[in-house]
């Protein structure tokens, strides 16, 4: 990929260090089918990227960000809307709790797209044994998700995406 390194510092600059891959685990996912690394332009420019995760039972939207430049500017939600339109599962991305006005603001932001934001305990199991895992919620499209539900989506992402192999 020719933009990693741009698409690197954009990550680094959104994301808390134990909400990221090294670079070195997000290189190796790149050749994982299940996972696609997709840069986002606008007039020619790299605005941002997403990570998306084509799992048997939804769609796993790990990371969007935006150029910090160039937030505000509607690439994000345009972004959402392309990948809510391509998609035939349901969409799932992970949020942090709504403790502070910018993960608030981020709620939001899903909740006017459409998302559904659910009250499961649900914590990003630890990249590697030198970060800690982070208490985060989960937030659905077009609907929220049943207990049942959430148990699958659950193991689906510790095992296949954070490949923590335990089931709920």
């Amino acid at each position: 990929m020719k933009e990693f390194s741009e698409i690197w510092t954009i990550y680094c600059e959104s994301f808390p260090e134990d909400e990221r891959r090294t670079a070195r685990q997000q290189k190796e996912i790149l050749s994982n089918d299940y996972y696609k690394l997709k840069s986002i332009y606008y007039d020619n420019v790299l605005a941002g990227f997403y990570g998306l995760w084509h799992l048997e039972h939804f769609i796993f939207i790990e990371h969007i960000a935006i150029d910090k430049k160039l937030r505000g500017k509607g690439y994000g939600s345009r972004t959402i809307k392309e990948i809510i339109r391509k998609s035939d599962k349901k969409i799932i991305l992970e949020v942090e709790k709504p403790k502070n006005y910018e993960a608030k603001k981020r709620i939001e932001f899903y909740e006017k797209l459409g998302f559904h934001l659910n009250y499961y305990d649900y914590e990003q199991p630890a990249y590697d044994e030198t970060k800690e895992s982070v208490s985060l919620m989960i937030m659905s499209y077009p609907n929220k998700i049943a207990t049942d539900e959430f148990k699958i989506i659950k193991n689906e992402l510790y095992n296949r995406v954070y490949l923590y192999n335990k089931t709920y």
